[in-house]
């Protein structure tokens, strides 16, 4: 009677091979190659390229989504934005309008005088006149916080060394004159903001007023209102930006060819002109353009498709994170785009579908010869 061998090595396992109709093939192909050329779209817009110079830049600030954030992590979001100088502290200060008392128009008269006084008497000794913001004006703590930053960048500006005493006096005649305009500006626009506050107090009313009774309405009213005001101090803030970036084009003017050619003065040119939190801005939005065109570009090549299916969905989840349609004040109330974007990545991944008409096939077949998989045809 004969015995089985038992020693005898076992057939190593065949994995079957998939079929799929040739309609969902074709299915697949058509959804990842319509999303992929969707974001590398919607990533090109973001990049101007000038054929005088040749140059591409960035044309692309994700700030204006970031600073309209909502939800809980709004507060940690808008933290690693550009603040203006702190605006949303020293310039958004709910105040109700009243008149003026009579002590405060005494020392408001006071003020006037002895600072044109001042400035008369600088004129008539030829030296530069004092440039000061009105204490009582509603942006006073928002301007002197401007006007230290940029006796800051100034400061740090003229101690680069191998600038000449011309253009130090150069960079000095420059800071006067931004202050000037600065100041001139805030000026004029005295009396819109002085209303804006109140507006801000009238809304930190409203509020209170909500939480004491409960009406459908007045979420609704809320929330427009939030909306208005948010909006309103939008055009002061751009143009102290203007200002501030005419400040610093002016500094950079100064250096000439050969410093800005040396790669020390270039960096302490930029160390001293250069906002951390913008630099961090910056680079944040080159990563999203970057992030949003290699997906694209990923899924029209269907090259590591999974990767790219993945990488897309983060950033759908992170743009609906900035403005969840279920918080109050969101601007995003409904998000159906995003959520079919994302079914249709998770569908791009579970398929794998780079591997029908893409790159991904390639791949797949070079690391199963070099794993030894071993399949059935």
């Amino acid at each position: 009677m004969a015995h089985p061998h038992h020693d005898e090595p076992k057939p190593a396992p065949v994995r079957p091979a998939v079929y799929l109709p040739t309609g969902l093939v074709i299915a697949l192909i058509v959804l990842r190659l319509a999303t992929g050329w969707h974001f590398y779209r919607e990533g090109t817009k973001k990049l101007a390229y000038n054929p005088e110079t040749g140059q591409t830049t960035l044309v692309f600030s994700s700030e204006p989504m970031l600073r309209m954030a909502v939800g809980p992590a709004a507060k940690m979001i808008k933290e690693t934005l550009p603040n203006v100088y702190d605006w949303e502290k020293h310039l958004a200060v709910p105040r109700q309008a009243r008149p003026s008392t009579e002590d405060e128009l005494t020392a408001r008269a006071k003020w006037e005088a002895d600072y044109a006084s001042r400035r008369k008497a600088a004129l008539a000794k030829k030296q530069p006149a004092p440039i000061e913001f009105p204490p009582h004006s509603p942006y006073y703590d928002w301007a002197d916080r401007i006007e230290d930053g940029w006796r800051s960048a100034h400061d740090q500006f003229v101690i680069i060394p191998g600038l000449s005493d011309d253009q130090r006096a150069a960079a000095a005649a420059a800071l006067d004159y931004r202050h000037q305009q600065l100041a001139d500006y805030l000026e004029s626009q005295t009396d819109a903001i002085a209303e804006w506050e109140h507006e801000l107090y009238r809304l930190e009313q409203m509020k209170n007023e909500a939480g004491s009774v409960s009406l459908p309405f007045l979420g609704t009213r809320i929330s427009e209102k939030s909306a208005e005001t948010k909006a309103a101090s939008g055009a002061w803030i751009a143009e102290v930006r203007s200002i501030e970036d005419g400040y610093k084009g002016d500094l950079r003017q100064i250096i000439t060819v050969e410093q800005a050619e040396d790669p020390a003065t270039s960096k302490l040119v930029d160390e001293a002109l250069v906002d951390e939190d913008a630099r961090k801005l910056h680079q944040l939005n080159v990563a999203v353009t970057a992030l949003i065109i290699g997906t694209g570009v990923c899924l029209l090549l269907g090259l590591f498709t999974r990767v790219a299916a993945v990488a897309g969905i983060a950033f759908l989840l992170s743009v609906i994170a900035t403005q969840p349609p279920w918080v109050a004040g969101s601007n995003n109330p409904v998000f159906y785009f995003q959520l079919v974007e994302i079914a249709a990545f998770a569908v791009i991944f579970a398929s794998s579908a780079g591997r029908y008409a893409g790159l991904d096939y390639f791949i797949s077949r070079i690391t199963g010869k070099c794993c030894s998989r071993k399949e059935s045809v």
